[in-house]
């Protein structure tokens, strides 16, 4: 994922110290604290605006039980990695990015083809501003999607 540089100034004083204070109670930087608190708000302004859209780990869990059903017990436990992730935005999105890079084409497009959720599909179709250009183009390279 391409990072992006960004200053913020004002940052209010006690603000900073409150949260520079909650970063290391919870053992996290400060950039990582921002990047979760604004990953969780944009996926809540997201599911207010646009309905009920389901968090990224519940369709995680769903493409593993998916994975599971369809592909077999070694693959789903491979996916299932991702829960040890679950609720850093910071460090599961990157996973789901290496997932993406290592997939199994034939895995994808056979959950695909049999009505299950596979990684490419929540890139593509869920949370595509949670991902990068390459990732994006490698999902529908994966699918056989004409870009």
């Amino acid at each position: 994922m391409a990072d992006t540089a960004y200053t913020i100034r004002p940052f209010p004083d006690e603000l900073h110290r409150k949260a520079k204070a909650t970063a290391a109670l919870e053992g996290i930087t400060l950039k990582e604290l921002i990047l979760t608190a604004l990953a969780e708000y944009i996926e809540k302004r997201q599911t207010n605006t646009m309905g009920t859209k389901p968090t990224l780990e519940e369709l995680l869990h769903k493409s593993e039980q998916d994975t599971a059903r369809i592909i077999g017990p070694e693959a789903a436990r491979r996916l299932s990695k991702w829960r040890q992730h679950k609720g850093n935005y910071l460090r599961l999105i990157p996973f789901v990015q290496w997932r993406l890079s290592v997939e199994d084409k034939e895995n994808a497009l056979k959950l695909d083809k049999e009505g299950g959720l596979s990684l490419e599909r929540i890139a593509l179709n869920y949370y595509p501003e949670f991902f990068n250009t390459g990732d994006l183009q490698q999902a529908k390279r994966t699918l056989g999607i004409d870009e």
